[in-house]
């Protein structure tokens, strides 16, 4: 069968939340790691100084003092098994980050994390290959390779649809990235991939002109100031997305569809609109470091979540009952039945639609389900 899409309006029942993302920030990590570095006896700007007067001091080995700022700081940026510090650790090339820890498996074949400690388990060449189990205690998420980032991304200006009335200068919001969505359809309509602001497409990043400006969902439950605030934050998030993808070549998805308790077993959040299940995905993990941060999932993220998939041989593309839930009249509870699991990953296929961030029309959020 092909995929199963549904436009979905703000307020219809019975849809489930889309599995939770947990994304690495590059720019995160940088506002919330380095604000801290740089107060600190050890900070990056105290280092990075030392550095520097040991370059006066030593005119003969000028090279090798400006040589030894340079790695200070790119070690701080950029991460360093050696150095704990920066937040993040790797196993099995896959960045783990401060609070989480390894729970099995490969990067291959799906490598879970869990933010309990006694889900913590050793990573081996042996190990890895064992049955992730299904009783883990914390949230759980599925790390996603992306090996080639640039085919998800388009690097270019565009802007997004009006976010107030008029269409005044000081109104309007641009991005520079947008997602190369796929072009897909289901049994009645044709999905055309866009840019923001094409309202014709479906797109993200992007705001529903006649939704997202009514204060009871920008406002009362998004806690937005104005329209335009709700834009220019889901740019930046979308901006932050989109640079830890690049930079670790993949994410974190949600291991199940997202309940009362979050990343866990349990009965699906459903009969709620699309800005209670966005802010509740924000919600599951509450990093004051700022190293990582959940968000609902991007459109982009399903459709890279999909390919790799389909080089695990599920197919992805047509028929996915072997591996789907479809048999049942109502919903499960996620995570009920290994024999919906994909990669570590439960209920993608059947039991509820996924929410993501794709917008369509004015009116519209996009919901996905293989």
């Amino acid at each position: 069968m092909k995929e199963k899409i549904k436009k979905i309006k703000k307020d219809v029942r019975g849809i489930t939340l889309i599995a939770l993302v947990v994304t690495i920030i590059v720019l995160l990590i940088l506002a919330g790691i380095a604000l801290n570095l740089t107060i600190g006896q050890n900070g990056i700007f105290s280092r990075a100084q030392d550095a520097a007067n040991t370059w006066r001091n030593a005119e003969a080995n000028e090279q090798l003092a400006l040589g030894e700022g340079a790695d200070l700081i790119d070690e701080y940026l950029n991460g360093n098994n050696d150095n704990p510090s920066t937040g993040i650790t790797t196993v099995d090339n896959v960045p783990i980050p401060d609070g989480f820890y390894y729970a099995g498996g490969s990067k291959d074949t799906g490598l879970v994390i869990s933010d309990n400690p006694a889900d913590k388990k050793e990573f081996s060449e042996e190990t890895k290959t064992d049955a992730v189990p299904n009783t883990l205690q914390g949230n759980q998420f599925v790390w996603v390779p992306v090996e080639t980032p640039s085919n998800y991304f388009i690097d270019a200006e565009a802007t997004l649809s009006t976010t107030a009335t008029g269409s005044e200068e000081e109104n309007k919001v641009k991005t520079n990235v947008y997602s190369n969505l796929k072009v897909r359809e289901d049994d009645k309509s044709t999905y055309t991939a866009g840019v923001p602001g094409d309202e014709s497409s479906v797109r993200e990043p992007d705001v529903l002109s006649r939704y997202d400006t009514d204060p009871q969902y920008h406002s009362t439950i998004l806690n937005f100031a104005s329209p335009k605030a709700m834009a220019e934050s889901f740019v930046a998030e979308y901006k932050a997305m989109s640079d830890s993808i690049k930079k670790y070549k993949g994410f974190y998805i949600g291991r199940y569809e997202l309940t009362a308790n979050g990343e866990k077993k349990g009965a699906s959040l459903t009969n709620t609109n699309w800005y209670n299940l966005y802010k509740a995905c924000q919600n599951v993990v509450q990093d004051e470091t700022g190293i990582v941060k959940s968000t609902m999932i991007y459109g982009v993220q399903w459709d890279a979540t999909m390919d790799w998939l389909k080089q695990n041989e599920f197919n992805t593309d047509t028929d996915s009952s072997s591996w789907g839930n479809y048999g049942s009249s109502s919903k499960i509870d996620t995570g009920s039945d290994t024999k919906y699991e994909a990669n570590g990953i439960f209920d993608l296929a059947g039991n509820c639609r996924e929410w993501t961030q794709e917008a369509y029309s004015t009116s519209f959020r996009v919901s996905r389900r293989w």
